[in-house]
């Protein structure tokens, strides 16, 4: 048994923790992680057999996913093999049932997206004032594919690989010189001009899980997400704290 704060509470008048009660403990604490990770993933497995398998897979359960598997036969011992005179078969350990706890405790407290994110001072930024060729050389030098351009302390757009290709092919050839600023782009630059990809917002207090899934998905018209940007509130006209990109995911 437990108490209201989840502590185990041995049974009075004995000295030590008994075996059954461990077990049940570990099964209660094990139904409410169940009950959360149907929350967090609005009930539905995926392409798996349980909520706990789909976090035991996933990328927010981090350094955990061994503890978690073993988690998961446990209780599969404990629930799906009869007692042997009245005694559960296996008996979780206390360390155990503190990993289960630490995992129940970072399913409530979800990591944070802006965690896995390139942070402002980080990220290579330009302005619509900024020489474009000072920009191109340095997405080759740095083999960078965006680059977010500041306006009033907002992103008013980003300039890509595919923009400047738009832009040179469309202009005839336009000769870029050393004195074309990033403004001779304007109209290649806003979100909403981008055709095969897309960017999205988010607020600051946006979880992990959720920026990995947007980038497992592509939009009603087809294009893959290529970068997110995280603000205060999630919105373009705040500053830039934050930029994630499908390698920000990557074996997280």
């Amino acid at each position: 048994m437990s108490d209201k704060s989840g502590n185990f509470k041995g049974p009075k008048g004995s000295g030590s923790t008994g075996s059954n009660d461990r077990a049940e403990l570990f099964l209660d604490l094990y139904k409410k992680l169940e009950q959360l990770l149907r929350w967090y993933y609005k009930n539905d497995t995926g392409r798996f057999d349980s909520f706990v398998t789909r976090y035991e897979n996933s990328k927010e359960c981090g350094e955990l996913m061994l503890e978690i598997k073993s988690i998961r036969e446990i209780r599969n011992l404990l629930q799906h093999n009869p007692k042997c005179n009245g005694n559960y078969i296996v008996t979780p350990s206390d360390d155990m049932i503190k990993t289960l706890k630490e995992v129940i405790h970072r399913v409530e407290h979800p990591r944070l997206a802006i965690d896995f994110g390139v942070r402002d001072k980080n990220i290579y930024k330009a302005t619509l004032n900024t020489p474009l060729i000072k920009v191109l050389k340095v997405m080759k030098e740095r083999g960078f594919s965006h680059v977010p351009i500041i306006e009033n302390g907002g992103i008013c757009g980003v300039l890509s690989a595919y923009s400047v290709f738009e832009f040179v092919t469309e202009q005839e050839m336009q000769i870029i010189t050393e004195e074309t600023k990033v403004s001779a782009m304007r109209d290649y630059l806003p979100f909403q001009k981008q055709r095969n990809e897309y960017y999205r917002f988010m607020p600051k207090d946006a979880a992990f899980f959720d920026a990995d899934e947007a980038f497992e998905k592509r939009d009603s018209k087809g294009r893959r997400l290529v970068a997110i940007f995280i603000t205060e509130h999630g919105n373009a006209n705040e500053p830039l704290l934050a930029m994630l990109t499908p390698w920000s995911v990557v074996g997280k």
